[in-house]
């Protein structure tokens, strides 16, 4: 069977569903027949340069999914199985594995770089793979190692982090591979491809690094080695590179203080003229040092101010150019975005980290936000007006009801004759910011409601209105009505107000349904 898994591994590709199917069976028997013999001969084929390409790929899908499944239970009855297999022989399909790192075809390389991780994940805790470590940073420090060899390399040792736990690994070899892996983004001495995958590694071992951060000229070494990957010519590169960043702000937020300047000169410099992939990254640095300072405020709330954990406020420090800079953002918005929520752009990326700038600094973003809103609010073009009310709605968690309380009352009519804006796109912002309006700052029961018997039935009318209109606008308007009624429920004679409008409100819903454009907005009009 051993000889002639090629042929099977060829034929379970075949477009002829017979071929396939027997061969799959095939393939399928050897394996229950004789586990060990099957893995050995997968890790035969995948490393052996004079198969084609396709068995080679088949045989090392075939093998990781030997080795591991998304269902935990399936993972760990796989890993037993591997732990029961003759050491022997378990040896030699790690030493084919680790052979084929230096294949010349790519594909087999980055098969084995994931296989390799697959069984480090169940061999590294119980101490059964100890010499792993050094057998691949062997092949970073070996003269004249091939490039194709040390990329397949540093992607086996990025694989083999994310796989582990930093608990799994001596502080001594997390030296060795945080040092191969920095050496390894090298500009002058590395590959692109090298590169790129050394900066992927090194994003993976970051939770590996805690001594290494808190040691001061360690720490600017790594940092200074991301900056400047940062500023790569290599768009791929440059994304990875500040993804490392990201998740530096989220792990080492304590020890940023240093690089703060230069770190918002990169984020700034990219949110403005860099590639979507790599300004959204930059934006979302922005957004993980906002969720940290979030964080860092509540525990203090929670401890009555008495928490030991640093608070750097750098959101606070970097507020003049901070928002400006996302407000520009909101600008940049696709023409089709309005058709589809799960749509991540500049402009969406940078509305949601303009929440949380807004979440960490309270009132200080009003004077910031404010004029952009009044500026862009009624000019002709549409770009304009929806980033204007984007804006506008992003800012409504987070300042006070008192400082908010003004602005929205006054600000409320002008969005209701909004929803009769002749852009699509200006209309689903503005429902969208009447929504979070209605979630966030009316609650009759606690004694605040931006509605009122004034003018709850004018904006009862908009609304219901509007239900007739494109439908991603009639959903967001939906969703506008429910947290209208929600926040009635439990506001005692409060809730006579919004009692009389139900009728017309669910005889709008019931038209709504019958119509087949609106059928995804109807469904939402009755779970609200």
């Amino acid at each position: 069977m051993a000889m002639e898994i090629t042929q099977f591994l060829l034929a379970a590709q075949s477009a002829d569903a017979k071929v396939r199917t027997d061969a799959e069976a095939a393939l399928r028997q050897f394996q229950e027949h004789n586990l060990p013999a099957f893995l050995l001969s997968l890790s035969v084929e995948l490393a052996n340069n004079e198969k084609p390409t396709e068995s080679r790929r088949l045989a090392g899908i075939v093998l990781k999914n030997s080795l591991d499944a998304k269902d935990a239970v399936t993972k760990e009855q796989l890993a037993q199985q591997w732990l029961t297999i003759d050491v022997s022989i378990k040896s030699q399909i790690k030493d084919f594995l680790l052979r084929t790192l230096g294949s010349h075809v790519p594909e087999a390389r980055h098969t084995s770089a994931q296989v390799i991780a697959k069984i480090a994940s169940i061999e590294i805790p119980p101490k059964q793979w100890p010499d792993l470590i050094g057998i691949l940073l062997k092949n970073m420090t070996q003269k004249d190692s091939p490039a194709g060899l040390r990329q397949a390399t540093l992607e086996s040792l990025g694989y083999v982090c994310e796989e582990i736990s930093h608990r799994d690994l001596e502080q001594a070899e997390v030296n060795d591979v945080l040092t191969a892996v920095v050496q390894g983004m090298n500009l002058a001495e590395n590959s692109v491809e090298v590169r790129l995958a050394a900066t992927r590694a090194l994003y993976n071992a970051l939770d590996f690094a805690e001594t290494n951060f808190q040691n001061e000229m360690e720490r600017n070494y790594i940092m200074k080695v991301v900056c400047d990957t940062a500023m790569s010519k290599e768009v791929e590169i440059r994304q990875v590179a500040f993804e490392c960043l990201v998740s530096i702000a989220s792990t080492y937020y304590e020890v940023l203080q240093p690089y703060m300047q230069h770190l918002f000169e990169l984020t700034s410099n990219a949110v403005k003229g860099d590639e979507e992939a790599v300004a959204l990254q930059a934006i979302e640095f922005w957004s993980s040092i906002c969720d940290e300072e979030i964080e860092l405020q509540e525990f203090e709330s929670d401890e009555n101010g008495e928490s030991g954990a640093p608070h750097s406020g750098f959101i606070e420090k970097a507020l003049p150019s901070l928002v400006p800079m996302l407000l520009e953002t909101l600008l940049k918005q696709e023409e089709d975005q309005d058709q589809d929520d799960s749509i991540w752009n500049v402009s969406m990326a940078g509305g949601t980290c303009l929440g949380l700038v807004a979440r960490t600094v309270g009132d200080s973003i009003l004077p910031l936000v404010m004029p952009f809103v009044e500026a862009n609010i009624l000019k002709p073009d549409w770009h304009c007006r929806e980033a204007a009310t984007y804006a506008f709605g992003s800012i409504l968690e987070g300042p006070s009801l008192e400082k908010l309380s003004l602005l929205v009352h006054s600000g409320l009519d002008f969005l209701l004759r909004a929803m009769r804006d002749e852009n699509n796109h200006v209309k689903d912002t503005t429902a969208w910011t009447l929504s979070r309006i209605f979630e966030l700052l009316h609650s009759p029961a606690s004694g605040y409601s931006i509605i009122s018997s004034e003018n709850l039935q004018r904006v009862v009318e908009v609304l219901v209105e509007s239900i007739r209109d494109a439908p991603n606008v009639a959903e967001k308007v939906c969703g506008a009505i429910y947290y209208l009624a929600q926040g009635y429920e439990d506001a005692g004679t409060s809730s006579s107000l919004f009692t009389p409008f139900v009728p017309s409100i669910i005889e709008r819903f019931l038209r709504t349904s019958l119509s087949p454009l609106l059928c995804f907005s109807a469904s939402t009009a009755f779970v609200a």
